[in-house]
């Protein structure tokens, strides 16, 4: 994996939105969590202020929607740190709800701040909303290929290739092994679509020893 990655910019473990304006995730009523990279995008992406259940920042402060005096939904007052065991729970079944919008499936995370880490970043690529120097690399049979998003990963997979063989890396420096969801038994394998299972890294380290990657 290590191959060949100077020929493209990386940015490891750097969050994709630095310097720009404060981003939020929301969850919706449907339970279902969406990604929003301003408090305008926010704002603009709901009709009613019970649709999203909860808003959280990158610092996993709690928020609601709100009306203001001319009914103009706005952001709420802070009402303090989310629960933490509550937002894996929903992330989790959120996951097995919403299969294909949430495709990158990493290790359960163990602390709150792993969690809200590994949930804006796995967001943030599974919208396509880094930056133009993040980059993934698809490595088949140990040749590397660099691509902008999680679309072009899916289309050079597509092809006539042997899942079992890849390993993709995500511009935040995370692995996995690409493996085919089919929505229905009956179906042949191709009609369905990719989700993209954590592994360990080289070294054999892992975050939570003994933890499988959410599936």
């Amino acid at each position: 994996m290590n191959a060949m990655r100077g020929l493209r910019p990386r940015s490891h473990n750097v969050p994709a939105l630095a310097g720009r304006s404060r981003d939020f995730i929301a969850v919706d009523d449907s339970g279902d969590f969406t990604y929003h990279r301003s408090e305008q995008d926010l704002l603009t992406a709901f009709e009613y202020v019970e649709e999203a259940r909860t808003v959280l920042d990158r610092d996993g402060t709690d928020y609601r929607l709100a009306l203001d005096p001319n009914r103009h939904i706005v952001l709420g007052p802070a009402l303090g740190p989310v629960e933490f065991h509550w937002l894996r729970q929903a992330w989790q079944v959120a996951q097995k709800m919403h299969i294909e919008e949430h495709r990158i499936r990493r290790f359960f995370a163990d602390t709150g701040d792993q969690l809200l880490r590994d949930l804006f970043e796995t967001l943030v690529l599974e919208h396509g909303a880094g930056s133009a120097t993040d980059s993934w690399t698809v490595d088949i049979e140990s040749t590397p290929t660099h691509l902008d998003n999680l679309e072009e990963v899916d289309r050079r997979l597509s092809g006539p290739v042997r899942l079992e063989q890849a390993r993709v890396e995500d511009p935040f420096g995370r692995t996995y092994r690409p493996v085919r969801h089919r929505n229905h038994w009956y179906l042949p394998a191709a009609a369905g679509f990719i989700v993209y299972i954590e592994i360990p890294p080289h070294n054999g380290a892992r975050r939570a020893p003994g933890r499988r990657a959410a599936a």
